[in-house]
């Protein structure tokens, strides 16, 4: 790395992370007063919420961390246009673009940590975070709504996906349940419209049985029941625990469950197919801001002007509004895109701009 290089990575990295702690602290703060009342009604011990914080706190990383580097790359890059710093570069045959790379440097560094963080330690601080909020501040009395797709693995390799699940009543509605030898091949399917939990197991309701052959082509006619008690070695509260949702599954857990939906013949998985590219452009997200702030703040007619500040940060949060209206898109299937296109779309639409300004910009 270049002098100037490290000159200007230098002051990103201090301003990134003084930025993070601050949105970090913000959102601790807020959280805090929400539950405030709950905190000094039901005399929740300080121990338990040191805890409950610490678990929050990886959470807001991997969240904040985008919104972090746009403010702190779009400071630091007004920063250096306002001090003629751009220029001298500029002078010294230095072009934008290839004085964008620290920033992009920095923000390759943060998009690998965000992975790191999101793929390994959310989903265990999730799990222990939505435990403690529902144990700790919530009324016992009071019950969780009902809850959509959910996914739980056994011992045996059996797959149970269900699309609700009822915790009052301890019911899933369109069980499916995909047996596999322990080589991850199917071996045996199993479809009730709806499943109730009893002393005895489950007792499944309207469906249907199949057995699946090598190359996952059925072996003989499915067998209709109307009623079945099995036993299967998975219960109520599994379903209702956080880590049957796929927000808190890792990377390699979600793609193994996108692939086994497929193979019990789920058509419909854009929702888990979102969530699973979702994991993947969230920290590519942090390298994608760093690019639109020095785009935004480096432009000739707005060199050393806050409005090159204001413009970036608005650059930036219509990226956050298409990243979040493309997932929307995706989930749900409109416009007849598919979910590639729709989720991606806008992280290429952004690196297209901010490349074509920087190219444009002597």
């Amino acid at each position: 790395m270049r002098i100037l290089d490290r000159y200007a990575a230098r002051q990103l990295f201090p301003v990134w992370v003084w930025c993070l702690l601050v949105f970090m602290f913000l959102s601790c703060l807020i959280d805090l007063f929400e539950h405030l009342d709950e905190i000094l009604r039901y005399h929740i011990p300080v121990g338990t919420m040191v805890q409950y914080y610490l678990n929050f706190l990886p959470i807001v990383f991997v969240r904040a961390s985008p919104l972090a580097l746009l403010l702190s790359a779009a400071f630091v890059a007004t920063r250096l246009s306002r001090h003629q710093e751009l220029l001298a570069m500029n002078a010294s045959g230095t072009s934008l673009l290839r004085a964008s790379v620290p920033f992009l440097f920095i923000g390759w560094l943060a998009a690998l940590g965000v992975f790191f963080v999101n793929d390994r330690v959310v989903p265990r601080s999730s799990l222990i975070y939505d435990q403690i909020r529902r144990q700790v501040f919530r009324s016992p009395d009071e019950k969780p709504e009902s809850l959509d797709n959910v996914a739980v693995m056994d011992a045996f390799n059996r797959l149970y996906h269900a699309r609700v699940m009822d915790p009052k009543t301890k019911g899933l509605y369109d069980l499916t349940i995909l047996e596999h030898d322990w080589n991850n091949r199917p071996t045996k399917g199993l479809y009730a419209s709806r499943a109730v939990w009893t002393k005895f197991g489950w007792l499944l309701l309207h469906g249907t049985m199949y057995r699946v052959g090598p190359r996952g082509v059925l072996q003989g006619d499915p067998e209709p029941f109307v009623e079945r008690l099995i036993s299967y070695p998975v219960t109520p509260e599994q379903f209702a625990q956080p880590d049957s949702h796929i927000e808190t599954m890792r990377f390699s857990q979600l793609r193994l469950l996108i692939t086994r939906l497929k193979q019990i013949g789920m058509k419909n998985v854009r929702r888990y197919s979102v969530e699973l590219m979702a994991k993947l452009t969230l920290p590519l997200m942090n390298l994608i801001v760093c690019l639109i702030a020095f785009a935004g703040s480096t432009q000739p007619q707005l060199r050393g002007n806050l409005r090159g500040l204001g413009l970036s940060l608005g650059w930036g949060l219509l990226y956050y509004f298409l990243v979040g209206f493309g997932e929307g898109v995706g989930k749900k299937g409109m416009f007849l895109l598919p979910t590639f296109v729709a989720v991606w779309a806008p992280h290429f639409l952004a690196v297209w701009w901010s490349l074509r300004l920087l190219g444009r910009t002597p």
